[in-house]
């Protein structure tokens, strides 16, 4: 540590270095002073001899290597006051900066949040998921036998938990639902998801988990307790745990809660603790409730054999690793035991194998399918952040001229190229410096405001987002990195323009540095038109989303979208009512509804014709069945719906041949069906296909849903063929679909869709208070139907890419048109003296406007046609999310481009304008 102490004790040698080197001097005098010559010859015969002190003493502090630290910080107290000198110019430039790196900071800080920051538990690098890998691809879900078998005969893990999924259940302790806020924002761009009838009941989120989950995470509850392993057997008491949100939200922090008693679907679970506020755990959001996996069938949830079914999933496995574990030892173990399962289940385990990753954090979570969405996001602002260094780029350029005598005199008085450069390029990184410092509490009001608006629009039932967005030691380098690559990006080139500066013609006269000041509107240009490129891509790529989402919302589904509500009841199962019950339910609420005014029809479905899937094998009746080493995707599949008879009737779905189902006919279960014009296509190509006889399903049987049996029909009768729609995809009609007869007397479905005439807002009132007055325990949420196209995957890609993409194309043409304004104006400053000569030889200012901007416009222009051929490019890659729209529509490309044409215009000719007021005595005087 010698050398720190000398470090700072460094003044002190400094003056020491000195004192010696001059008593050398004056004993050097002295002797030439014995030797005759007078004290004024003796002296400067001696520093003759000598040479320069101050050089001499610069050479000697550089072996004591000291002089690059000091040189650091002098270039940085010099950055610090030319900064200070040209405040307008500083500002200008952290503020742009600032923006630039603040949207990049945003996105970088919620995918940190999202993905990269540990999980807020003990010990989280000790952690691992299990992720399950079948023929399909990688799934995370496991069957709970499936479960209990690598928790019971792995060694590698001192405990594996099971997160098995949650689901929203009642609670009579709890209010009726109260008008929702609705979110503007969200609103405002197009998204509108479901919300609870006014007056229905409240579902509140429960997650299930097993019982050494919290022991596992080490959680520490703010009352009360965790559950245990205990609270997960089959005889155990209900209990479940509460969260701190739903504490404070339902309970106004009630300290006596825990030990009272809640009613969940009917059944009485005792509160054994609270959790902190805001705690995740490893849950996607905050639930209100965390029960144990066996709570899920006092629930009714599932049934004992559901859950005992390896062909259902029940959740995602999680353990810690032993000390001295590795990953690789752990996914050693586990390919042997999954070996085994294939061995003793090979119907079930068929093609299943097993994969160990990290669970420190989400980043293992993340699929094939999210990372071009991520790569996307992360473009999109660095071009943001690039426009906003060529703009900074620009402002250095034009300083830098205005700095050529300054830089002229200092390379006269023998100042190294590198030495200037490195001066420079301190002035550089400082500006990025100062903008990251300002751009990283920005880039966290800016996330905040995105989660609350996020939060808002959705489902108060689905859970409180809970993201931590405070910096990190991530978000700190990140910034920091970016800021410091900002700084070189924006600097070096007018760095190194500045450092070739002619030391003759600079410390003459600027009039003679005409080259110079043309090699700098070159780059200057450069910079501009890379500006506009980068620019218009961003805009051409948020005006194809937009309209590609717009398109969506206008596209015709094949049915009647926009007078139609639809209601759905949330898990109405969990009411623990017997079948006949639910379906006089469903027969009173029906019978309610019809009856409001304005009501023109009700209808009954398995699902809506907006999501909620369901898939099962057709295939002509007598058909040979596949081999049984064929896999399940090589069979030929169909959605599905069950319905009434008058579900055409009430989407306004045209039968095209033959006929829909009698009420005798639904209520039998005949074995008839309704099939789509595709299927009939597919399966009877030129033929007639009423009459015709259709297997659907599968002999086995399959369970795609918990709670839910796909249909098999051995023999359906083809009785009718109804349009084509797009219920499974609006981006296309749907490839095949099958209506099967839905009877109100023996089959329960929670949807119903209404066909109203009107405004449908003032019908969702009256129906809530129907459902209130028909069962208060039944909770049912509800929207337009045109409104479902919220929840389409495709929509929400696109609108939210498009929307993201607009805000940063704005700000990057706020950026670039302020740099053309700059550019343009400085060109007009410099050029006084040559536009006041003009004017004087006679020039008018129509044609001195005319110079000035089509110089101004040159790099626009070729930004323009460079930005265009590299949205064709772009364009292609979002074509999936365009719904039909064309990758080259016109109206984005020709549209977006003379928008950005006709404001990067007006920036030129406003500073242009300006030249024409030069007066031509004062400006042959201006230099």
């Amino acid at each position: 540590m010698n050398w720190l102490k000398q470090l700072f004790s460094r003044r002190r040698l400094y003056n020491d270095l000195s004192d010696e080197i001059r008593e050398h001097l004056e004993e050097k005098i002295e002797e030439l002073m014995a030797g005759g010559m007078s004290r004024k010859e003796a002296a400067h015969a001696a520093r003759r001899e000598f040479g320069n002190l101050t050089l001499m003493e610069e050479d000697s502090r550089a072996v004591w290597q000291w002089p690059s630290i000091e040189g650091f910080f002098a270039d940085l107290r010099y950055a610090f006051r030319m900064l200070r000198k040209s405040p307008g110019f500083a500002s200008v430039a952290i503020l742009t900066l600032a923006l630039g790196i603040a949207v990049n900071t945003t996105v970088f800080t919620a995918f940190d949040a999202l993905f990269l920051r540990p999980r807020p538990v003990k010990d989280p690098d000790s952690l691992a998921i299990l992720l399950r890998i079948n023929a399909g691809g990688r799934d995370g879900r496991f069957s709970y036998p499936d479960y209990l078998y690598y928790r019971d005969h792995s060694r590698s893990f001192s405990d594996l938990s099971l997160f098995a999924f949650g689901m929203a259940v009642t609670s009579s302790d709890l209010p009726a639902t109260s008008p929702e806020a609705v979110p503007r924002v969200a609103g405002a761009v197009g998204f509108q998801l479901p919300q609870l009838l006014q007056g229905s009941a409240q579902p509140i989120m429960c997650f299930f988990v097993s019982g050494n989950y919290f022991p596992m995470l080490g959680t520490t509850p703010l009352l009360g307790r965790i559950l245990l392993p205990e609270d997960d057997q089959a005889n155990a008491t209900p209990v479940v745990l509460m969260s701190g949100n739903s504490w404070q939200r339902h309970f106004h922090s009630d300290p006596h809660i825990v030990g009272s008693t809640l009613h969940l679907n009917g059944a009485a679970f005792t509160v054994i603790g609270v959790t902190p506020l805001d705690y995740l755990a490893t849950a996607p959001s905050v639930p209100d409730l965390w029960a144990p996996v066996s709570a899920k069938i006092a629930l009714d949830a599932v049934t004992r054999q559901e859950l005992e079914n390896r062909l259902v999933s029940a959740g995602f496995p999680m353990g810690r690793l032993k000390p001295g574990v590795t990953l690789s030892d752990a996914q050693a173990e586990l390919s042997v035991l999954a070996a085994q399962l294939r061995a003793q289940y090979p119907e079930a385990e068929r093609n299943m194998s097993v994969n160990v990753a990290s669970g420190r954090n989400n980043l293992a979570a993340l699929d094939s399918d999210a990372w071009p969405v991520i790569i996307a996001a992360m473009s999109a602002v660095a071009l943001l952040l690039l426009i906003a260094c060529a703009n900074v780029a620009s402002l250095l350029l034009a300083r830098a001229v205005a700095r050529r005598k300054e830089i002229a005199v200092r390379l006269a008085l023998g100042a190294g190229r590198w030495r200037l450069l490195r001066q420079l390029l301190t002035e550089s990184m400082l500006l990025g410096l100062l903008a990251g410092a300002v751009g990283l509490p920005l880039a966290g009001w800016m996330l905040h405001l995105l989660i609350v608006e996020i939060a808002s629009a959705l489902p108060s039932f689905w859970g409180t987002i809970a993201l931590e967005i405070s910096p990190d030691i991530r978000i700190f380098t990140y910034t920091l990195f970016v800021s410091c690559a900002a700084g070189i990006a924006f600097g070096l080139t007018p760095a190194l323009q500045a450092s070739k500066a002619d030391v003759n013609s600079a410390l003459k006269d600027d009039s003679t540095a005409f080259g110079h000041r043309f090699r700098s509107s070159q780059l200057r240009g450069l910079l501009i038109a890379g500006q506009m490129a980068a620019c218009l891509v961003l805009l051409i790529s948020s005006a194809l989303l937009l309209r590609g989402s717009q398109r969506a919302l206008t596209v015709d589904p094949g049915y009647e979208s926009r007078h139609v509500l639809y209601l759905e009841a949330y898990n109405p199962a969990n009411l623990h009512y017997p079948q006949a019950r639910l379906l006089q339910l469903n027969r009173d609420l029906i019978q309610a509804i019809a009856g409001l005014p304005g009501v023109r029809s009700v209808t009954q479905a398995s699902r809506g014709p907006m999501g909620g899937i369901r898939w099962v094998p057709i295939a002509p009746a007598g058909a040979p069945s596949p081999a049984p080493a064929a896999r399940e995707s090589e069979s030929p599949a169909s959605g599905y719906s069950y319905i009434t008879p008058n579900y055409f009737e009430t989407l306004g779905i045209p039968i095209v041949r033959g006929r829909t189902f009698t009420p005798r006919e639904a209520d039998g279960q005949s074995p008839v069906v309704v099939v789509s014009e595709a299927t009939a296509r597919r399966f009877w190509p030129g033929e007639d296909p009423i009459g015709k006889l259709l297997k659907i399903g599968s002999e086995k049987g399959s369970t795609s849903f918990p709670g839910e049996s796909d249909p098999f029909i051995p023999s359906s009768e083809v009785i009718g063929i109804a349009r084509d729609v797009r219920s499974m995809d609006l981006r296309k009609l749907d490839e095949s679909y099958l209506y099967i007869p839905l009877s109100q007397s023996r089959q329960w479905t929670r949807t119903l869709l209404v066909s109203a005439d009107g405004n449908l807002t003032p019908l969702l009132t009256a129906i809530g208070h129907e459902v209130r007055h028909v069962d208060a325990n039944l909770p049912v949420i509800a929207a337009p139907l045109n409104t479902m196209v919220s929840m389409d995957p495709y929509f929400v890609v696109s609108r939210i890419g498009g929307v993201l993409a607009s805000i940063v194309g704005a700000l990057g043409l706020l950026l670039a048109c302020l740099g053309v304004y700059g550019m343009v104006s400085y060109s007009v400053a410099q050029r006084t003296r040559e536009i006041g000569i003009r004017m004087a030889l006679g020039a008018q200012s129509i044609q001195v406007l005319r110079v000035v901007v089509s110089e101004g416009f040159r790099p626009i222009l070729f930004g323009v046609v460079i930005g265009v051929l590299a949205s064709v490019g772009v364009s292609r890659a979002l074509s999936a999310t365009l719904f039909g729209l064309s990758p080259l529509d016109p109206l984005s490309f020709i549209g977006v481009s003379f928008l950005l044409i006709a404001i990067a215009l007006l920036a030129t000719w406003l500073p242009a304008r300006r030249a024409t007021d030069v007066d031509p005595m004062v400006a042959l005087r201006y230099e």
